[in-house]
């Protein structure tokens, strides 16, 4: 790879217009934040002679504070969605069961559970590197890394090529997944998305559907292009808002980075509002409050989406496991794995 330009450890939205080389380097993590280091800073010591009511409302004020919710009140209102209970005192010690860090000490059980979601350290860090395709010169993918790519456009030429000679022609609207060394050849626009440290499996599809699959915020969709191969992994979507969307602000505790593929929207940021066109490459570093919007969208009476953009996941809290993959669920020697695989199936709602 032959970077024209390159953007290191962001700590900030980045969109950019597709240039061939541009490259964002996210591989080292960026300085430690004036988020973070205030996160650090929460000293929950004071809370201990207050009634329960009142430590709950210094959770709540430094989750509001933080960062971490939009309004104040939601650290108690989510232990009580989590765990079921009605009480706030009975929320706090079920959720904390839920979670393993429950004690005697209400405010030593609130302390664990901000420690336990990640509220004083910084996040794993996950290298990854994004990189526009120069089709001047052939894009190399070193072997150390696995490789998603969205191929915006592409001339008849365009190629993956593997190490051990296999060749996969590459179409305008598809996507690709390669945990090997290979390389692009050919003229046409491709984002490369590179996560180290994880070998994924080689997988090629599309062209990516109009709208997608599984329901998001907001009256939004998603399609998960290339899934966690394991729990963990990282995973390839296309996300589509409809017209009129105002999305809800939010974070992502790992970086979001893609690229727009059809219509055209705004990102709302702390940093300012981001126009989305067609061809847009897009990176967020984590824990970035922001939310897309869109406008009219289509006329013709054809559901599509308003803005669609394809966006990549360096990890996930989703994905089989060694004891819970369908191969294993739906093998059945005893009635108890009947049991187990119709609740399964009745939670999902299927």
């Amino acid at each position: 790879m032959k970077p024209s330009r390159i953007i290191t450890s962001p700590s900030s939205f980045v969109v950019e217009d597709y240039a061939p080389g541009l490259t964002v380097d996210f591989r080292e993590p960026g300085a430690t934040s004036d988020l973070e280091r205030a996160r650090r800073s929460i000293d929950t010591e004071p809370w201990r002679d207050l009634p329960l009511v009142e430590q709950l409302e210094r959770a709540d004020a430094a989750c509001h504070e933080l960062s971490v919710a939009e309004r104040t009140g939601d650290f108690t209102e989510s232990l009580m969605k989590f765990s079921g209970a009605e009480d706030p005192g009975a929320a706090l010690r079920a959720t904390g069961e839920a979670l393993g860090v429950a004690t005697d000490d209400t405010v030593d059980t609130i302390t664990a559970l901000l420690e336990a979601t990640g509220l004083f350290e910084r996040a794993p860090h996950y290298p990854v590197r994004l990189y526009c395709h120069d089709p001047k010169t052939a894009t190399e993918l070193e072997s150390d890394a696995t490789h998603f790519g969205f191929v915006l456009d592409a001339s008849p030429d365009l190629t993956l090529e593997l190490d051990d000679g296999r060749r996969y022609p590459l179409h305008t609207s598809t996507y690709f997944c390669s945990p090997q060394p290979a390389r692009i050849v050919g003229a046409g626009r491709i984002e490369i998305l590179s996560r180290f440290g994880v070998q994924g499996l080689l997988s090629l599809g599309g062209p990516v559907e109009p709208w997608g699959r599984l329901r998001y915020i907001d009256g939004c969709t998603d399609t998960m292009l290339v899934p966690p191969a394991k729990l963990g992994d990282p995973c390839f979507n296309a996300l589509y808002f409809p017209a009129h969307t105002r999305q809800t602000q939010h974070t992502h505790p790992s970086l979001r980075a893609g690229i727009v593929l059809g219509g055209s929207g705004v990102c709302k940021t702390p940093s300012g509002d981001h126009e989305l066109e067609p061809g847009r490459i897009f990176f967020l570093p984590p824990e970035t409050w922001h939310s897309f919007h869109t406008g009219e969208g289509h006329r013709d009476g054809e559901e599509r989406a308003a803005l669609t953009v394809v966006a990549f996941h360096p990890d996930s809290d989703f994905g089989p496991t060694d004891d819970d993959h369908p191969m294993l669920n739906r093998t059945y020697f005893e009635f108890l794995h009947r049991l187990r695989s119709t609740l399964r199936t009745r939670e999902a709602g299927g």
